[in-house]
């Protein structure tokens, strides 16, 4: 008993269930307020009522019983493979509160086997449950507990509203996970913002996509392994997260007639080629012609006679590639 509006005298009853902690107030057989929390000392500081003691004081929980009867069954992931402890805690929490014949312990093995430490609690349970199976709220609270007093930890960085996706941790370090699950949903919305290109998906999931494996990205980000690829291969050119490197500007510039006259001229004399009497091109049909000098020396040779004609590289790029019966090693060294 304690007043409460208008120093009425009025009922405090607090309780617990599951994972809540709630505290209600009468007044006149009816119940004028109620403060829920997460533990004992959150709700009293909701109510605001009597201030001079704490809320586990309140709640009796520094009473010596029911301390001892308030001790819980629990244990750290290196219990998991351990049936009788895990056995002791699924008879307290999930036992009268899930379906019968449920392979609960199924869940912890396969969560201790795979590589990563974090797991999506509801995904997780619909691999475990029947397929029409619909969970209410206090099982999926009598999930959640069982969870924490197993040493597992609830990483999710985001709140119910904002999702629906709830990760659970076993490592012995989760405020790590935490940090990398709020990355993921960074790099996700971002994802969501940009256009399917080069400079959009591809380079804000350069960042991360070296980080992990294409299923953990696949299922987190919802993004294809095609994406996923690209955006690695985007890393090792650019760098992470890095915008494309600019391309080189190739001018392509037609060659006039006057040079290419030149060229014409320069290989019809007689000095520079020899005209074969029997061979002829497949293609033009006309004389193959062989050169009287290698490649390098008729090029000086041509820019001597046309300086302002085009430049050595045009100039190699359009010789026949018929070197005279020898392979380019031989021409190149001067052989006839």
């Amino acid at each position: 008993m304690y007043k409460f509006n208008s120093n009425k005298q009025a009922i405090y009853v607090s309780k617990i269930e599951e994972d809540k902690c709630i505290l209600e107030i009468y007044q006149d057989n009816q119940m004028k307020k109620k403060f829920e929390g997460e533990t004992p000392i959150a709700v009293w500081e909701k109510s605001e009522q009597m201030k001079k003691y704490n809320g586990d004081q309140l709640f009796g929980l520094e009473n010596s019983l029911v301390q001892t009867l308030a001790k819980l069954p629990s244990c750290f992931p290196k219990n998991w493979n351990d049936y009788s402890i895990m056995k002791s805690l699924y008879d307290y929490h999930l036992k009268r509160r899930t379906i019968s014949n449920l392979n609960w312990h199924q869940f912890f093995l396969d969560w201790l086997e795979q590589e990563s430490p974090v797991v999506e609690l509801y995904s997780q349970l619909q691999i475990l449950y029947p397929k029409n199976h619909k969970f209410g709220d206090r099982e999926l609270r009598a999930w959640q507990s069982m969870l924490r007093d197993t040493g597992s930890h609830n990483v999710t960085p985001w709140s119910n509203k904002e999702s629906e996706y709830q990760f659970w941790s076993r490592s012995s370090q989760p405020e790590q996970d935490r940090a990398t699950l709020q990355q993921l949903s960074k790099i996700g919305r971002a994802l969501d913002d940009n256009k399917q290109n080069c400079d959009g998906k591809r380079r804000v999931l350069s960042i991360i996509a070296d980080e992990f494996s294409y299923s953990e990205l696949e299922t987190n980000l919802n993004v294809g392994r095609h994406t996923i690829s690209e955006s690695r291969k985007h890393a090792r050119i650019n760098s992470y997260g890095a915008p494309l490197l600019e391309k080189p500007v190739i001018h392509r510039i037609k060659l006039k007639e006057e040079m290419l006259s030149q060229f014409e001229s320069f290989f019809a004399d007689k000095r520079n080629v020899n005209m074969s009497s029997y061979k002829t091109d497949n293609k033009s049909g006309l004389p193959v012609l062989y050169l009287q000098d290698h490649k390098q020396a008729l090029w000086k040779k041509f820019h001597e006679q046309f300086p302002n004609g085009m430049q050595r590289t045009s100039f190699m790029t359009r010789l026949d590639e018929d070197l005279g019966e020898l392979c380019m090693t031989c021409n190149e060294c001067g052989y006839s």
